[in-house]
């Protein structure tokens, strides 16, 4: 099985590539610096996000970089395999890998929002599957869906999603989505990290699912109800005090209701093997 995936030099990716390599071989990697392909018209916003997050989100930022630290040690090094690096993931040179390699299956994590154009040429070979953190539909979008979830309060959607990726943001009918085990004793860090190994983890079996021949749900996110996507503008000073508040609330006992409130929420399942 021929398989490309498209994603970052984050060390979070880093580990995922490496991940993925034991359970298929990858046929080349295409690492996106990410650089926005156009000027933002929330540029602004977002500059002014960043500096709020030096500030008001220090603790979510401390975080991330902790994390980065902890896949860097784990995962040091990407797959021996093939690797294209370009500025943007819709950049030409990702088009023309797909048509030289024809791939049975493309990955993607930790990219800019894959164009149409891109989606359409990979569909020509094979699916295209997207990783997502949190549980779709109920709580989508960015910039962490971990950090929406505890300033919303909802500790019930920490979780993962795989999806079948198209050209909207987290809008892609569902292939699988799970919650991530908790015990509510977490550290910020160690809250993130579990999220992101159960992300690792779940994307594996997924592809593994493939690998053997079997056939992918594929699940509307319509028939399952509503839900909210969020945007980077959003991740404002308040939103942070507030995920900073929901934090604080995140204990044993939110962990046992949040048990409770996930008795209404729909999961979509891998199939068994065998």
């Amino acid at each position: 099985m021929k398989v490309i995936l498209l994603t970052s030099k984050k060390p979070t990716q880093v580990a995922l590539a490496a991940r993925r390599a034991k359970v298929c071989e990858l046929s080349a990697i295409v690492l996106s610096e990410n650089v926005p392909q156009r000027r933002s018209p929330d540029a602004n916003r977002i500059r002014a996000y960043q500096v709020a997050s030096r500030v008001v989100g220090r603790p979510f930022l401390q975080t991330w970089r902790d994390m980065m630290r902890h896949y860097e040690g784990r995962f040091p090094n990407l797959p021996e395999t093939r690797q294209v690096r370009v500025r943007n993931v819709n950049d030409a040179a990702t088009t023309a890998l797909i048509d030289e390699i024809k791939p049975d299956l493309v990955l993607v994590s930790g990219t800019n929002l894959v164009a149409k154009r891109v989606i359409e040429k990979c569909q020509q070979y094979g699916p295209i599957l997207n990783l997502h953190t949190g549980i779709s539909p109920y709580v989508k979008g960015g910039p962490n869906c971990t950090n929406w979830c505890l300033a919303t309060q909802q500790f019930h959607l920490i979780g993962n999603t795989i999806m079948w990726i198209d050209p909207g943001i987290d809008t892609g009918a569902l292939v699988t989505t799970e919650r991530t085990s908790l015990t509510g004793r977490e550290s910020l860090l160690e809250l993130h990290v579990a999220v992101m190994d159960h992300a690792h983890d779940l994307y594996a079996r997924a592809v593994a699912t493939v690998a053997r021949g079997a056939k992918l749900p594929r699940v509307e996110q319509s028939s399952l109800g509503a839900g909210t996507t969020f945007f980077t503008r959003d991740w404002n000073p308040l939103a942070m005090v507030r995920a900073q508040l929901g934090f604080r609330k995140f204990n044993a006992n939110s962990i046992d209701r949040a048990r409770e409130l996930a008795k209404g929420v729909t999961l979509v399942a891998l199939p068994a093997e065998g």
